[in-house]
């Protein structure tokens, strides 16, 4: 059982019990036992990304190759307990939970999958070689991806069910009934 969480509804229950008129925050700097990273949702996509490469020699163009890439990649969304730190506060009631969620993160993509092809080819180019160089720093190119993800009302309406979905199991298994669980995400930076 996750004895540091158990403590902090016991904790809560009991200052809820002592002043049943005021709401109960308690706010946690340190992680769920056992739980630093909690994922919450995954989203694939299917990027293209093309880069053209040129050959020169004492500054002329000898060719030019075209190398594109068609990856499938999934972008896996979470939460950092260890790292950022949580709030929750109880109604007066004691039915509902607030819970003020560590920052909405993503991790590194990973891609399933990938295609290349050479739109261009060059005969002084060596096309496998670049699209080799490519797919190895792939993961770098679509970071960004990731992160413009993290502004989609779709992405954080998902990891923001699965976290509410989380803590009702979790209240459920300690026996503690609520009715409502609020999550709210900071903003998240640009």
């Amino acid at each position: 059982m996750r004895p540091i969480l158990l403590i902090a509804i016991i904790s809560a229950l009991f200052i809820f019990s002592c002043k049943p008129k005021k709401t109960t925050t308690i706010s946690y700097p340190e992680k769920f036992e056992g739980l630093t990273q909690l994922v919450l949702a995954s989203e694939t996509k299917t990027l293209v990304f093309s880069e053209t490469s040129v050959q020169k020699v004492l500054g002329f163009k000898l060719g030019s190759a075209e190398i594109k890439v068609t990856a499938s990649v999934t972008f896996d969304f979470y939460v950092d307990f260890d790292k950022d730190g949580y709030k929750m506060s109880f109604s007066s009631t004691g039915d509902t939970l607030t819970f003020n969620s560590p920052l909405l993160r993503v991790k590194k993509p990973v891609i399933n999958s990938s295609n290349v092809t050479y739109p261009e080819k060059s005969f002084f180019i060596n096309e496998q070689e670049k699209a080799v160089e490519k797919l190895e720093s792939l993961t770098d190119e679509f970071i960004d991806d990731g992160e413009e993800l993290l502004h989609e009302p779709h992405v954080i309406d998902k990891c923001r069910e699965m976290l509410i979905k989380y803590l009702m199991g979790l209240c459920k298994e300690m026996g503690y009934p609520l009715k409502l669980i609020i999550v709210e995400f900071p903003e998240i930076a640009t």
